[in-house]
């Protein structure tokens, strides 16, 4: 029954696709996976160092591609193509007022895509795995329990392959971890420069297995290691990971940090 609904659903599509659409821009049809993205705690510092602070943006609403669908320059199939996206693909959408196309924003790039193929994103309690090689983007709901108190875990930086390792105090919307030496913060540090919230896309390897992820580089709130010269601790997100206070923004870059590791096959 299911297969046959499923071809009742794309013979529709076909069928009943506006004019002027091409119906190469619906290239198979697959159910939405339902998900939604949260937000992150960002203290106030009023000491005198080097932190930069992270800037809130606009929040934009998050969607889903139920097909496989084209971002294109313009909202038309005569626009140039800029990227075809595989069904479940994270957009956020920016622009609705053409109706049929709406103008999106998918992994840094913008253009438009046919609206009638997005669905909003409501809601992240279904565990999600996928896997590209060796690397797998594992929903928080399952990351969780391998990022337990105390563990030791490994974190590639997958732009410059600088390692080291953190451990975890607290697993509740995502993983707040710290590094457990000073060496190790030293080489967190290296990677990203200064101390900064923008998230960068790692590979956490833990239990044999590397998992996606994104870590922000900005030391802040409480901790429990008084040995590794950091003061405070930072956190660790994996797909579908929440954040602490409403910041879409702050969690649309860790979200896309995280496809950029699932990406990046070392």
């Amino acid at each position: 029954m299911k297969e046959m609904m499923l071809g009742v659903s794309i013979l529709s599509a076909l069928v009943l696709a506006p004019v002027g659409v091409n119906v190469q821009e619906i290239q198979s049809v697959a159910p939405a996976v339902p998900a939604t993205v949260y937000e992150e705690y960002i203290p106030n510092y009023d000491e005198n160092n080097e932190y930069e602070e992270y800037t809130e943006e606009e929040t934009t609403p998050l969607f889903r591609t139920t097909a496989r669908l084209n971002l294109r320059r313009g909202p038309g199939t005569h626009y140039g193509l800029i990227v075809t996206t595989n069904p479940g693909q994270l957009v956020y959408v920016t622009d609705t007022r053409d109706g049929t196309w709406f103008a999106v924003e998918v992994n840094g790039q913008t253009g438009y895509m046919f609206a009638e193929f997005l669905t909003e994103v409501v809601d992240i309690d279904l565990i999600i795995s996928e896997v590209n090689g060796t690397v797998e983007r594992l929903h928080w709901n399952e990351a969780r329990n391998l990022t337990t108190r105390g563990t030791p875990l490994t974190i590639i930086d997958v732009r410059t392959g600088i390692t080291w390792q953190v451990a975890s105090f607290s697993n509740g919307n995502h993983a707040d971890v710290e590094p457990i030496t000073a060496a190790d913060t030293a080489a967190m540090l290296q990677a990203f420069g200064r101390w900064c919230w923008q998230p960068r896309p790692v590979h956490v390897i833990v239990g044999g297995r590397t998992i996606a992820a994104s870590i922000n580089g900005m030391p802040h709130a409480g901790s429990t290691n008084r040995n590794n010269n950091m003061n405070g601790h930072v956190c660790l997100h994996f797909y579908g990971s929440r954040t602490h206070n409403g910041n879409r923004s702050h969690e649309r870059d860790h979200q896309n940090a995280v496809n950029e590791a699932f990406r990046t096959v070392r």
